[in-house]
């Protein structure tokens, strides 16, 4: 559950979870809660509930594969886990309740006791499903577009802003200079207010060209801490590409160094992929 066409399925799942889980749960809602829908939607809510669930399912797993290809959004990661396993039980829950609100066979005493259980039960599951799908769309939203905006915005303050001299030789460690250097054969990127030359790391990251390539010319802090956070060899590894901190001056001969990764030592595991 990686790809299709060449690109991600989980942008695309997450459309259904977003449409489908809201759906089910205020459909399950209203036939728990007003009797006279029940004869006529109640199958119909069953059916999105249980395609809310292989959404979530879905979601959940796509969410991994992509993770392993641009590293793991941690909050919106745990959040998606904990949707799929209350749209799980929801689904479970309104199954029940469904199977019971249908059957002659069953006794009456029993089921209406289970019935009562129930309609307590199902309208927490299905309001937690709504706000967790709240929260998940947040998250993931907020870890694909933030840093992007934010960047966006402080190159736009860079360009209108006062134009401020430097001395000749000189180069100046701003958003609007790092994004001049968006290639993998010129990469260089933001990490926690540093900038860091990654030209020469681009081919010889463990974890592929392609996940250095991703914060070519941009702010890398969440992708960098959502897949390393403060592990010590990751961020040792990270230091010796050091520029200088954003905002700083540097001298061109500085800023032209081509930077050579660090040579792990022999028989140590490499931990910064």
């Amino acid at each position: 559950m990686d790809l299709i066409t060449g690109l991600p399925i989980h942008p695309l799942i997450n459309h259904g979870v977003v449409v489908l889980v809201p759906l089910a749960a205020v459909g399950a809602l209203l036939v728990i809660l007003i009797p006279k829908l029940r004869a006529n939607y109640s199958p119909l809510v069953l059916a999105t509930v249980l395609l809310a669930t292989v959404s979530a399912f879905i979601a959940t797993q796509s969410g991994e594969a992509l993770s392993e290809r641009v590293g793991l959004p941690n909050a919106h990661a745990t959040q998606g886990e904990r949707l799929s396993y209350v749209v799980l039980a929801f689904a479970i829950l309104f199954t029940i309740w469904f199977a019971l609100e249908r059957s002659d066979r069953i006794k009456e005493v029993l089921a209406n006791l289970f019935k009562r259980v129930l309609k307590v039960v199902i309208p927490i599951t299905a309001i937690s499903s709504l706000a967790l799908t709240i929260l998940v769309g947040h998250s993931g939203a907020e870890a694909t577009w933030k840093d992007r905006i934010d960047q966006t915005q402080a190159t736009a303050l860079e360009e209108t802003g006062p134009k401020v001299s430097y001395p000749a030789g000189t180069i100046n460690l701003s958003n609007f200079e790092v994004k001049t250097h968006n290639l993998k054969s010129d990469c260089w990127s933001i990490v926690n207010s540093n900038v860091y030359n990654l030209t020469t790391y681009v081919q010889s990251h463990p974890g592929g060209a392609s996940v250095i390539a991703n914060i070519c010319g941009k702010d890398g802090s969440k992708a960098f801490v959502n897949q390393h956070n403060t592990q010590g060899k990751p961020n040792n590894v990270l230091s010796s590409f050091l520029l200088g901190p954003l905002g700083a001056s540097i001298t061109a001969e500085a800023g032209n160094k081509v930077i050579e990764p660090p040579v792990a030592g022999k028989g140590e595991e490499s931990d910064e992929d």
